[in-house]
């Protein structure tokens, strides 16, 4: 394209190529955390290239990565947050994708990734802060968000980009009770469990988010929506019934085993209603996994706030964050930890906790003495709970296929790490191998594909 000749400039253009090329990276990465070894493609071409191992998908990353951050531009203290690909995205995306080397082609690249987290720390890539407030990187104008360092963009007036979270994540009749209309779910995803059926705690150190939320946590409230753009706390449960802000009751009742009951959500998962109609004699008997759970089954995140009828025109307004400063200071603790720089660690998670607490007073902070893999693994799992992490940071941990909650059982079986490559894509292919582990004849090695055991630390 001639930029030029269209009023634009050279500048201009080698910038866009930097943002797209940045973006070629994340997928790249995207693709070795879920895959493995992908196609390479270095340039268009027609002709079908087949997957390069782990290691060499890992490189084409890096390259692509460290190419782009030095051309892209900073972010200024003045500029809003809306989808531009700047250094500091670029360098968040090369410490992800260091602080995972291990997993991801078995070498430990702990120290890479925290001077880059450092180097943001300190400026080098940009302007970016923590919120004050733990809504801040979420709500409605969060595209003025200091913390936000990538986001995918969504407003209500040019078409509602998010309307699938809130489709999937509440009950069929969420909507009267948030006094919102206009808008369907589908009664999707919960939080996984704290409670046994019969109302005891799991006991297993991994799962149990909502347990982990401290009582005291701000974002342990009940989601409510106050006017005006201002809400407290992210999730629903209990009886959802209420008086809205025009003054009327507004409820979620129930269309299936409570049909027309206003509904009460609890952090179980199971089918109580089959103990009332006799067909278990206690809640002692009732299994609880994936496939027993009820409508009213298991605590709904609200992390995306949901305003009322009267507020609609700012409905699914908030920018969905792919990438949020917290993450930088989440990383260099964890690899601070790792080197054995306890303390130091402990004040980096503790620097975004405190906003969690009324008055910046936390109740539990990470010390030096209570701090190993499970708090960690704990503080990622509440600070990021809803953002699509949670498999990379059990496989960093050498947990996610070995570790046990739920109704998750440990296995040996380490092919799990990786996803299958989808058959529709094998079938029509000449030169795709699939995954180890998962059968068809032509399959890559594990080290090819990229599994690897991790070092086990405590």
């Amino acid at each position: 394209m001639d930029y030029v000749s269209l009023g634009m400039t050279e500048e201009l253009k080698a910038d866009h190529q930097m943002q797209l090329q940045t973006l070629v990276a994340y997928f790249y990465l995207r693709g070795l955390d879920f895959y493995g070894g992908m196609p390479i493609y270095r340039r268009s071409t027609t002709e079908e290239v087949p997957r390069s191992t782990a290691r060499e998908t890992f490189n084409y990353v890096e390259e692509l990565l460290l190419a782009a951050i030095p051309k892209l531009e900073k972010k200024r203290a003045d500029m809003l947050e809306e989808g531009y690909l700047r250094q500091g995205t670029a360098a968040a995306l090369l410490a992800q994708l260091y602080f995972n080397a291990e997993v991801y082609m078995g070498e430990n690249r702990f120290a890479e990734c925290a001077q880059v987290c450092q180097d943001l720390l300190d400026g080098k890539y940009g302007y970016y802060e923590l919120e004050e407030d733990w809504f801040g990187p979420f709500t409605f104008d969060n595209n003025k968000s200091k913390e936000v360092m990538w986001s995918v963009q969504s407003q209500y007036a040019k078409g509602t980009l998010f309307q699938w979270q809130f489709e999937r994540y509440n009950h069929y009749n969420a909507k009267n009770y948030f006094d919102l209309s206009g808008y369907s779910s589908t009664n999707g995803m919960h939080l996984q469990p704290s409670l046994k059926p019969n109302g005891d705690p799991y006991t297993d150190k991994l799962g149990r988010p909502f347990a982990k939320f401290n009582n005291k946590d701000l974002r342990k409230k009940l989601y409510l929506y106050k006017g005006n753009g201002k809400y407290e706390g992210m999730f629903l449960y209990g009886k959802l019934q209420r008086t809205s802000r025009s003054g009327t009751e507004v409820k979620c009742t129930g269309l299936y085993e409570y049909p027309g009951e206003v509904l009460e959500f609890v952090d179980q998962v199971a089918q109580f209603k089959k103990v009332k109609d006799g067909e278990y004699s206690s809640v002692n008997e009732l299994p609880s996994n994936i496939s027993t759970g009820e409508e009213n089954s298991g605590i709904r995140l609200c992390k995306l706030p949901v305003p009322d009828n009267i507020d609609k025109t700012i409905a699914f307004n908030p920018d969905y964050p792919v990438i949020r400063f917290a993450e930088i200071y989440y990383m260099l603790a964890e690899c601070k930890y790792r080197s054995g720089y306890k303390k130091e660690a402990a004040n980096l998670f503790n620097e975004v906790r405190k906003r969690n607490f009324e008055n910046k007073a936390d109740p539990d902070p990470v010390t030096e003495t209570n701090i190993d893999k499970y708090r960690i693994l704990d503080e990622w799992m509440v600070e990021f709970l809803g953002e699509q992490r949670r498999r990379t940071d059990l496989r960093r941990w050498g947990l996610y296929t070995t570790g046990s909650w739920w109704d998750h059982k440990p296995t040996n079986d380490d092919h799990y790490e990786l996803f299958p490559i989808p058959e529709k894509s094998i079938s029509v292919s000449n030169v795709l191998k699939q995954n180890p582990g998962y059968g068809g004849g032509n399959e890559m090695t594990k080290e090819e594909a990229g599994i690897y055991s991790v070092k086990q630390i405590d």
